[in-house]
């Protein structure tokens, strides 16, 4: 009952300790589930680093994205992640030819995987790199760009990712503004494409509320309407974007207005486009204070985070050494339990083979007193057939002899019961069968292999193989060797 109860405790607590050390595990180091946190969090530090134009902070955090992806198992995924953000990086860093070689490495993991959003943003990439190859009308690679970006716009448009898909709108109206660049007069069907394009990039932004695809999107109608020379249309078309705007998208609202000023001076409106500057000056104070606001709040939300989950993890540490000092309690219990439990059973063995003896000396006594009355004879036969009985027929047996005399009791009958199982065992291992066990008994009683051959109807050669079989199962070398172990087995 203790044991079973200690066991119990015991089980429970190991399985309690199990399940800290799992969430202590899961909480530092779960594998590719932690290590995809990790690279989100390396890849979010870099993008928010790139945002700042801190390139070399941005790309390490990459780069070590990249060697966590990588190692171990590897994790596909965020090695296409870490890549996307380096060739982000190496484009704003006008790296483009290592941009390239960067989009081919990702474009090869993600289709080999099945990546299809990371697809969609790496071909966009990809379509971007051939627009900026556009600086001579040799060095142009708009048909390749628009193939990559009509393949982005198909799998964003497939898995729903509408990010992806308003991008590649704009970088398609984009390409198909390169392609008038270079004509003295533009082709009207093409201009008229680029703007159908950049249309739908900005509806998909504006119903999604893209703020930051948004602000892209002035920069290419920006373009599109100077190669129309609509600079008119522009400065209205502007004009009723930044009316839409939140109060608080002070960086559109400065994107904005530095295109308005080009325009009004453009258009010789002097006064209009110092007063347009004026407000581009205040937005971007704004933006920067905002921006600095934005950043002091990150990083007290990340202190805050980062003491809560020290603070858990000490508690947690805490909860498993608690454990394990539980545990090794209920097992030095459980131990002191069994012993004393052991203690007491040998304690209680002691005491009945006392009471047997003392039995057995009473017996014996009595029929040295009185030889008529003796079971000597009996229980020297039982003894010899014992080793061809089961354990239940021994102990009937004894039973049967003990209930014969009055001074031997049920004690005298387990104890030499036990004995008699105890030598039938040690006689089962080592493999006698019943013949063997009559050669031995023949041998005790002197005779030769020829007189044992005689008495069982063998040859004097099957006797001998018997005897060679004995002395390998006893590990014996001779006759008196055979005997003596077989004295001390109770075979004879």
């Amino acid at each position: 009952m203790i044991m079973a109860k200690t066991l119990h405790l015991l089980t429970v607590s190991f399985v309690i300790l199990l399940y800290m050390a799992g969430c202590s595990y899961e909480g530092n180091n779960s594998g590719q589930s932690d290590m995809s946190a990790e690279v989100s969090s390396l890849v979010g530090e870099a993008t928010r680093d790139l945002g700042n134009q801190d390139f070399d902070a941005a790309m390490e955090k990459a780069l070590h994205a990249l060697e966590i992806s990588r190692t171990s198992k590897g994790f596909p995924l965020g090695e296409v992640q870490a890549l996307y953000t380096i060739i982000g990086i190496d484009i704003m860093s006008s790296r483009d030819a290592d941009a390239w070689e960067k989009a081919i490495e990702a474009e090869t993991i993600a289709r080999k995987h099945g990546f299809s959003k990371e697809l969609s943003q790496i071909m966009i990439a990809k379509a971007k790199l051939c627009s900026y190859a556009e600086i001579s009308p040799e060095t142009g690679r708009n048909d390749e760009g628009l193939e990559y970006a009509y393949e982005a716009l198909s799998i964003a448009e497939r898995v729903e990712a509408v990010e992806q898909e308003a991008e590649a709108c704009y970088v398609i109206g984009s390409l198909y503004i390169n392609k008038n660049r270079w004509n003295k007069t533009i082709d009207q069907e093409i201009y008229d494409l680029a703007g159908q394009w950049l249309g739908r990039g900005q509806e998909i932004a504006d119903a999604h509320d893209l703020t930051n695809l948004k602000r892209n999107g002035i920069m290419f109608m920006a373009r599109w309407f100077q190669q129309g020379d609509r600079d008119k249309e522009a400065i209205e078309y502007f004009e009723k974007v930044k009316e839409g705007l939140k109060e608080t998208d002070y960086m559109t609202a400065a994107a904005l207005e530095d295109r308005l000023v080009r325009l009004y001076t453009r258009i010789g409106e002097a006064q209009k486009a110092q007063e347009i500057h004026d407000d581009y000056v205040l937005h971007m104070q704004k933006y920067l204070q905002q921006k600095e606001s934005e950043t002091l709040q990150q990083m007290e939300t990340i202190y805050e985070v980062n003491e809560k989950e020290k603070l858990i993890e000490r508690n947690r540490y805490r909860m498993i050494i608690l454990i394990a000092a539980i545990i090794v309690s209920v097992i030095v219990l459980s131990f002191i339990a069994v012993h004393f439990k052991k203690e007491r059973r040998r304690s209680a063995n002691l005491q009945r083979l006392s009471n047997s003896k003392e039995q057995i000396i009473d017996l014996l006594s009595k029929n040295l007193k009185n030889p008529h009355a003796t079971l000597n004879d009996e229980i020297e036969k039982f003894a010899t057939e014992a080793t061809s009985l089961s354990s239940d027929e021994i102990r009937e047996k004894c039973l049967e002899l003990t209930s014969k005399t009055e001074t031997a009791g049920t004690d005298v009958a387990d104890y030499i019961g036990d004995i008699l199982i105890k030598r039938n065992q040690q006689i089962a291992d080592i493999g006698l069968s019943q013949r063997e066990l009559q050669i031995i008994r023949l041998s005790a009683e002197g005779l030769k292999a020829s007189e044992i051959a005689e008495r069982l109807f063998l040859s004097v050669h099957t006797v001998n193989t018997h005897r060679q079989r004995i002395y390998a199962k006893m590990n014996v070398k001779s006759i008196s060797d055979m005997l003596r172990k077989s004295r001390e087995l109770g075979i004879i």
